[in-house]
């Protein structure tokens, strides 16, 4: 199977007067919903989507417990789930308080098995999201001409992932 990509112009937003490069983009087709898995697994096991369900919400749940006591959780061939902290730095260990920690985020470290899944992978190119509206704008109003280097004012959804080189639904 094949992942879909489309290239995006990107600047650098610490060097904003050097010029954009192309970066991939990965585009999702689908979305795979929480009755979608669950529906999946009941149908290669003996459990039923209501347990399947059951099972994974409490699992999420149990993470979460779990990362809030400040343990790592691993899943196997999945990953690890951790807490990162970020912070103002102080200019001394005495003169450091939790006043100074300024957020918290989510690290996950995938597992092996997860990493691996990724080698030999095959990679689609495809339109962009903007450039398929603007088509089937002018399909719409009967042109046969489409300018896809105008900006696209549409409001994008939201990019899931980090800029220079990762992906998104750009």
């Amino acid at each position: 199977m094949a992942l879909n990509y489309s290239i995006s112009m990107m600047g650098n937003p610490q060097k904003p007067d050097d010029p954009k490069k192309a970066y991939a983009k990965a585009q999702i087709s689908q979305e795979l919903t929480l009755k979608g898995l669950s529906k999946l697994v009941a149908s290669q096991t003996t459990v039923s989507r209501a347990d399947v369900s059951a099972v994974l919400i409490s699992t999420v749940e149990n993470l979460f417990d779990a990362l809030r006591d400040g343990k790592q959780v691993d899943f196997g061939e999945l990953g690890k789930f951790r807490l990162q902290v970020t912070s103002r730095g102080a200019d001394t260990a005495e003169e450091f308080t939790a006043n100074n920690i300024t957020g918290v985020n989510i690290q996950f470290v995938p597992g092996e098995d997860l990493k691996n899944i990724f080698a030999g992978m095959e990679f689609t190119p495809v339109p962009t999201r903007a450039a398929v509206r603007a088509v089937l704008k002018a399909q719409k109003a009967g042109e046969t001409t489409v300018d896809i280097s105008v900006p696209d004012t549409t409001v994008e959804e939201p990019d899931d992932t980090e800029q220079g080189g990762g992906g998104g639904m750009g």
